[in-house]
């Protein structure tokens, strides 16, 4: 017969101590009793791990029972003599005429936020004695029958610091104290954001093959931008690094020109300053940056490069916040006040001094004066929602940069040598509005002078300053929830201003000079197909360009993208048709031109390994027809070093023909501590210039680039972070013989086949390490960013001695110690 042993039955627990519950202040004038039933799960310690109301007596009395009991402390029951887990009961009993006195209250806030933290613990010491209390809703803190005496409060929730504090308890008096935690160690606050982890995510709903999103916040710590959250995007999949570092985007093989920037879908001329050391808009007016590599939706046209998109945030700021931060290139300060709960003002100024650095040095070294290139830019920003719930955003920004040589000209009287001016100020009103049925309407407006300026002595000068107004008016509706829905995106997108240019400069052959009125309407339809797991996005964009009764030309562009959502896996396919038009001189020049057409494909997977992993594979190509060929000899304003080797100076024509084909691959790692990828692309792009020439690789090709960055938070607000670059040097013509002129004493090249040579690899390490301090209204960070780590040599353009007979290449900058402190409230 088998012998069943019995276990013993359990001890309960029993209480220990814990706070008395404070009877609510709103229900002492009714005075009534009052009854909480609560379930308490305990752990094998006795302490409360979680409580719910099981009888309610209002919402008043269950906060308060709720609040006292999450600081009870009991012996724990126990099996045999072994203390165990258990689920009890415990009622919490209300009397008015023996309410516990309030002996202590206050509010817990942010440090360096003050934003109230609600559900936050703090510890209450009095010698062997420790009780737990949580603050309310708002950040309050009440307790109610401690013991006279002193008591030291700490934080008790995971992640804070507080430096011990301490109050004396006395009967019939209630002791105040406010409390600031330290966020120490932010992946432990429950519900915390990682704000300074980069989040490089796809949308299923966008059309977009390809669409990666960074937010603001969360690109400002990655080492090797200063901060700047559009050079991140150079660190992404199918951007080529740019020589000199000038800060233009080269995307899938395509030329800097050809891409786009735009600001809720306004364009902008540019979006770096000099040098790419800085975007034109202030990082913290930017509430996330799309970049959209190929194949993008009929939202964006005309061009057959990249886009990127700069968002700001739609959204009201919780509080009025400001900062001033100085680093080794610029200053800059930032405020943005609520104006009301529905309105709010911002404004940005940033300014260079590289210039008030470097002018004197440079100035030494010879009889000129030489202005060292400087940038400033402005923003001013008002916007606010309606009671709707729509919203109203008018932003006023300027740009300026300026380098300068000056001399003394035969009257000793110094004046502009040579003088370079970019500049641009913009208005842009924007008005959004959810309308029923699900509709969204988007409505813009941006409108400004654009310049860009060359000056050369005596009397040289060039000059672009167009003026364009655009517009945009858009309808979307996303798919519903149905698993077979539709959904809807149109729109019209119009620009029209004068158009201006002179160019005046007797180095470069007779001047030219036009004043137009430049038109380009667009319009654009894109359904959005739901079939389950399938979207299928077919989209047409019509373009149209006219330059008063010069040139008259109209585009159609078809796209179709799909994507198959599996879950932890997604499958995306892509085509169609992208169009960029002819420059208005090149227009103006040679009316016969049309627009430049490129026809991009592009196959994708992306793949989720778990919750912190993920895998992005695309393969991309783009068959380029009618590229603008000729007059290589005329001058013209270079997004990149001017060009090298025998100049086509033939009159403009549609010859030009290219093929881009490659390949992307991005793996990203974010944890609640460590964020970082891998990205590498492949590809290869060629030109055939005019029919009959051999094929040449692009100026800009750069078969391989690969960059790894890594960025790891540590306590006590440290952060580290480093990232490593790898990329093929970029096509040149070489110089295979020379020639000296016996009249002009000169050597003239003699020059190989076209970009038949390639500069060296460029490699490069940069590390970042960030370091916060946080008081009580305000914080201070500083950092290092440690450019060209290695101080590797790399070279960025080929040059040569001035007899031609060897190669005397221009590198890049040694090690740059980029150090910065920004003091925010």
């Amino acid at each position: 017969m088998a012998i069943v042993a019995l276990a013993a039955e359990p001890v309960p627990p029993s209480f220990v101590e814990g706070l008395q519950p404070v009877y609510p202040a709103s229900e002492l004038q009714r005075g009534q009793s009052a009854a909480v039933l609560l379930q308490l799960e305990l752990d094998s310690q006795g302490t409360v791990v979680a409580a719910q109301v099981v009888e309610s007596a209002g919402d008043a009395f269950d906060a308060a029972a709720l609040t006292a009991a999450r600081s009870f402390r009991f012996r724990p029951a126990t099996v045999d003599g072994q203390p165990m887990a258990i689920a009890i009961q415990y009622r919490v009993v209300f009397e008015p005429e023996r309410a516990a006195e309030v002996s202590l209250e206050g509010r817990v806030l942010e440090a360096g936020t003050r934003q109230a933290l609600a559900g936050f613990s703090v510890a209450l010491t009095q010698g062997e004695t420790t009780l737990v209390t949580e603050t309310g809703e708002d950040g309050t803190l009440q307790v109610a029958g401690l013991d006279p005496g002193t008591w030291t409060l700490t934080a008790a929730s995971p992640g804070y610091a507080l430096d011990p504090a301490t109050v004396e308890v006395a009967s019939g008096r209630v002791a105040q104290i406010t409390l600031f935690p330290v966020v120490d160690r932010p992946w432990e606050v429950e519900g915390e954001e990682i704000s300074e982890s980069v989040v490089v995510v796809g949308r299923r709903v966008a059309p977009e093959i390809t669409e990666r999103v960074l937010s603001t916040e969360e690109a400002r710590y990655l080492p090797g931008t200063g901060g700047d959250i559009v050079r991140v995007v150079q660190n992404l999949p199918g951007v080529a690094r740019p020589p000199l570092n000038i800060g233009q985007l080269i995307v899938r093989g395509t030329a800097p020109e050809s891409s786009k920037y735009y600001i809720d879908g306004a364009e902008i001329p540019i979006v770096f300053h000099f040098g790419g050391l800085s975007t034109v808009l202030n990082g913290d007016a930017i509430a996330e940056i799309a970049y959209l590599p190929g194949n993008y939706g009929v939202r964006y046209g005309r061009t057959v490069g990249g886009v990127v998109d700069l968002r700001t945030d739609g959204e009201l700021p919780e509080r009025s916040r400001g900062y001033v931060s100085v680093d080794l290139f610029q200053a800059t300060a930032f405020v943005q006040q609520k104006l009301g709960e529905r309105t709010a003002l911002t404004l940005s100024g940033r300014r260079s001094y590289v210039d008030a650095v470097l002018t004197p040095v440079l100035s030494g070294l010879g009889s000129a004066t030489v202005q060292a290139p400087r940038y400033y830019d402005l923003q001013l920003r008002l916007h606010g929602k309606t009671r709707s719930g729509g919203v109203l955003d008018a932003l006023f920004l300027v740009s300026d940069d300026r380098f300068e040589v000056l001399g003394e000209d035969a009257d000793e009287t110094e004046q502009v040598q040579i003088g370079l001016a970019t500049t641009f100020q913009k208005l842009r009103l924007q008005s959004r509005e959810e309308l029923p049925g699900g509709w969204r309407n988007e409505a813009s407006l941006i409108a400004g002078p654009e310049q860009q300026s060359f000056d050369l002595a005596p009397n040289g000068v060039a000059f672009e300053r167009p003026f364009t107004v655009g517009l945009r008016e858009e309808l979307f509706r996303a798919p519903g929830p149905a698993p077979v829905s539709l959904g809807l995106r149109a729109g019209v997108d119009l620009q029209v201003g004068e158009y201006r240019y002179n160019y005046d400069i007797s180095a470069f052959g007779e001047p030219e000079a036009a004043r137009v009125l430049r038109l380009a309407p667009a319009a654009y339809l894109e359904p959005t197909v739901r079939l389950g797991r399938l979207d299928v996005v077919p989209g047409i964009r019509v373009d149209g360009l006219s330059l008063g009764d010069v040139f008259t030309a109209t585009t159609f562009d078809p796209r179709v993208a799909t994507r198959l959502d599996l879950g932890t896996t997604a499958l995306k396919a892509s085509t169609g048709l992208y169009s960029q038009w002819p420059t208005v001189r090149q227009a103006i020049d040679q009316p016969a031109l049309v627009a430049a057409r490129g026809w991009q494909s592009s196959l994708g997977l992306e793949q989720q390994l778990g919750p912190d992993l993920s895998v992005e594979l695309t393969g991309f190509t783009q068959q380029l027809r009618r590229l603008v060929s000729g007059r290589e000899d005329a001058f013209r304003f270079f997004s990149g070093p001017p060009p090298i080797g025998p100049l086509d100076t033939d009159p403009y024509a549609n010859d030009g023909v290219g093929t881009v084909v490659g390949g992307e691959a991005l793996v990203k790692l974010a944890t609640e501590r460590t964020t970082g990828w891998v990205s590498a692309t492949v590809s290869r792009s060629t030109r055939v210039d005019r029919p009959g020439d051999e094929r040449a690789l692009f100026e800009y090709d750069q078969p391989l680039v690969l960059t790894a960055l890594a960025s790891h938070q540590l306590p006590k607000r440290w952060r580290l972070g480093a990232r490593a670059r790898f990329g093929s040097g970029n096509p040149f013509t070489p110089v295979v013989n020379r020639v000296l002129d016996l009249g002009s004493r000169n050597f003239v090249p003699v020059y190989g086949q076209l970009d038949s040579a390639r500069l060296p690899p460029f490699w490069q390490f940069d590390v970042r390490v960030d370091k916060d301090w946080v008081y009580r209204n305000w914080q201070l960070t500083a950092y290092l960013d440690l450019q060209n780590a290695t101080n590797a040599q790399n070279v960025e353009v080929m040059a040569w001695t001035y007899d031609f007979r060897e190669e005397d290449p221009i590198t890049q900058l040694p090690l740059v110690p980029a150090f910065g402190v920004r003091a925010e409230w």
